[in-house]
């Protein structure tokens, strides 16, 4: 047996009244990074929490570590081998029960009152001091790999520029690319590289890393036919099957596929992406007592982008009107809420499936004025 020493755990912060709580299912990777750890963890809260943490309230923080697999042991382990504990806690148990580590963290009662929010990421690409900005602040971002996307589109740096306080996500026609890249000449001639970033570094770094919490953006999306963009979290738990997306879910807040058409959604992705692939979309959330509200997103305007998630729920809105709601209802498969942080992507594209091109088209941009994310709900 391999005894694992001085196990690091995430920091779990002091509940605070309105703020979400921490969640994590399972998670096996090392911390910021995604090398996998010896063992998982899992965190659960005492009294449960479907929203928020409620005022004038105890909570406990019981976190479950199990190892990696039976060839590692907690054996021997006390609570002085134990690094990320926090500080500020009432009463910290730990104990073996079978072959997991179960950390039970006592805190403080919440405040009578709500907390003020606060912004945990922030970006209105404006640069220091107001100062101009030509590039991606990468204290905050990366590039997205250079690599290929859905059959006839190709993620490069060179098309993501930062200029008079936005990002922009830039797209241009390649067909010369697209012979290099496929043998079809009509996805060659609709070929385009198109720019693409993340709070992940490259080199799989967590740069801004997180899991419930009010996201939001404000962006203008161009309408072009065979392209789009979207703002949207990826889950690196996403993969880890386990039939009910509650360790990982790819959450995509917008993507305006069909933008020539009028069209975007909001969508969901568990269960990895290959035969046991699952998924849910705004697409599929009308009835005739809750028809989908009409937006215009493509009137040549900024709007606003946002998602709710909980652990209970994942609320969608544009421009502050709820556009889709999903907690395990009647239009849901998915049988839970992710439970495991993710990171940001801000994304442009192309796919087989979209529409080919304009044939007078040559280049377009997606524009970003900023990215927000809360620690409590905010609509």
């Amino acid at each position: 047996m391999i005894k694992i020493p001085n196990p690091e755990i995430y920091a779990i912060n002091p509940p605070a009244a309105g703020n979400y709580p921490q969640g994590l299912y399972k998670f096996p990777f090392k911390k910021d990074a995604q090398t996998l750890e010896q063992f998982s963890q899992t965190l659960v809260w005492q009294p449960d929490v479907l929203r928020t943490f409620a005022a004038d309230t105890r909570y406990t923080a019981i976190l479950t570590l199990e190892p990696a697999d039976s060839d590692y042991t907690f054996e021997g382990i006390t609570i002085d081998d134990i690094s990320g504990l926090p500080a500020d806690a009432e009463e910290i148990s730990v104990n073996l029960k079978d072959r997991n580590l179960i950390i039970k963290i006592l805190f403080k009662k919440t405040a009578e009152t709500i907390a003020p929010a606060q912004i945990i990421f922030y970006d209105d690409f404006c640069g220091k001091n107001g100062s101009p900005l030509y590039s991606i602040d990468r204290t905050k971002w990366d590039f997205c790999p250079e690599m290929d996307r859905q059959g006839r589109s190709s993620w490069r740096d060179d098309m993501v520029s930062v200029k008079d306080g936005l990002l922009r996500l830039k797209f241009a026609r390649d067909p010369e690319l697209g012979k290099e890249k496929s043998k079809d000449a009509v996805f060659a001639k609709n070929w385009i590289r198109a720019g693409a970033v993340r709070t992940r570094t490259k080199d799989d770094r967590m740069i801004f890393f997180h899991g419930f919490g009010f996201y939001e953006a404000r962006i203008k999306f161009p309408v072009v036919s065979g392209t789009w963009g979207a703002f949207w979290l990826m889950s690196p738990t996403q993969r880890f099957i386990t039939e009910d997306g509650v360790n990982g879910t790819e959450i995509d807040i917008i993507e305006t596929i069909k933008s020539h058409l009028g069209g975007f959604n909001s969508a969901l992705h568990w269960n990895g992406y290959g035969d046991k692939h699952k998924f849910a979309s705004s697409g599929r959330n009308r009835t005739a007592d809750n028809p989908r509200p009409d937006f215009n997103i493509f009137d040549g305007e900024f709007h606003t982008f946002a998602l709710d998630w909980s652990p209970s729920y994942y609320l969608f809105f544009i421009d502050s009107r709820l556009f889709w709601r999903v907690d395990g209802g009647e239009f849901f498969n998915n049988c839970g809420i992710n439970q495991n942080p993710n990171y940001i992507k801000l994304t442009t594209e192309g796919a087989v499936y979209s529409g080919d091109l304009p044939e007078d088209f040559s280049e377009s941009e997606m524009l970003v004025d900023y990215v927000k994310v809360y620690n409590q709900p905010q609509l």
